[in-house]
């Protein structure tokens, strides 16, 4: 298919780009496209113009603060997976990034593209929201951080307002008691998950305190699980009981790749797939 037409503007500093959106409801920000070109040639997506952030300086930091991690909206999916910083304290987020896509996308596509675009099939924003990760937008007032819970509103729907820029996402490091687990099944590797799960795990003398399930591929956002969390660290795990608690807690939305019993079913056997990982 063909893109419907739109007009271009290259941003110069990030005040410029934060004008010229604020001037244009419909306008939409171009950093790496991974998402947002398939979309426009789908016709998913119809903006008035794309305003290219992608060559703006200090964008694409990843540095390590007092008990966080901040990692710039333009640093690519690379970037993150090869810097020392995220491989010495994020070991897992490596592990999530080597399943978005392949390697010619992870080279273009940003972080900061995947958390904003808020594709409810993306494995980051799900990390995101399991990490308590803060996000900092900036707009004609200045700088404003959203948590990450509070930051995914429906489908490809967010709280960034008309006149606002992601420019990054701060981390809170993972102590010492804590994992952070990834699971996901796809048809093919690149592929979307039918379903995926990631876990946040509090542990105290091999034995899990605190559970935080953060769904992704089910619903039409981030779809955290409390109360089956509450479940699986009181009870334990049984098929049937999370099943009924999730089919609970989760609207789940058949697409392309599995139905919505399907992503029910799979969403059960995720938790099982975390819980062997831990006792490994």
């Amino acid at each position: 298919m063909k893109a419907p037409d739109f007009s271009y503007y290259e941003a110069e500093t990030l005040s410029d780009a934060i004008k010229f959106k604020s001037q244009d409801d419909e306008a939409i920000i171009l950093a790496g496209g991974q998402s947002l070109l398939p979309a426009l040639n789908m016709r998913l997506s119809s903006p008035s113009c794309l305003i290219d952030i992608s060559k703006l300086k200090d964008l694409n930091d990843i540095r390590l603060e007092d008990n966080s991690i901040y990692i710039g909206a333009l640093a690519t999916h690379t970037q993150v997976m090869e810097s020392s910083i995220i491989i010495e304290k994020f070991p897992s987020l490596v592990s999530i990034l080597k399943m978005v896509a392949h390697a010619a996308i992870r080279n273009k596509g940003t972080h900061g593209g995947s958390i904003s675009y808020g594709d409810p099939a993306a494995e980051l924003p799900a990390f995101a929201v399991a990490m308590n990760a803060e996000i900092i937008v900036s707009g004609l007032n200045g700088n404003r951080s959203i948590a990450a819970e509070d930051f995914y509103l429906g489908l490809f729907e967010t709280d960034i307002k008309s006149d606002e820029i992601l420019i990054g996402i701060n981390y809170p490091l993972v102590k010492n008691n804590e994992k952070i687990v990834f699971e996901e099944i796809c048809r093919r590797h690149g592929d979307y998950a039918m379903a995926g799960l990631i876990a946040k795990v509090k542990t105290y003398q091999s034995t899990i305190e605190k559970l935080k399930l953060v769904f992704f591929a089910t619903g039409d956002r981030p779809n955290v699980t409390s109360k089956t969390s509450e479940i699986v660290v009181n009870n334990g795990y049984e098929y049937s009981v999370i099943k009924k608690s999730l089919s609970s807690e989760i609207d789940f939305a058949g697409d392309l790749n599995s139905s919505e019993e399907m992503k029910l079913h799979l969403a059960t056997i995720l938790i099982s797939k975390i819980l062997k990982k831990l006792e490994n």
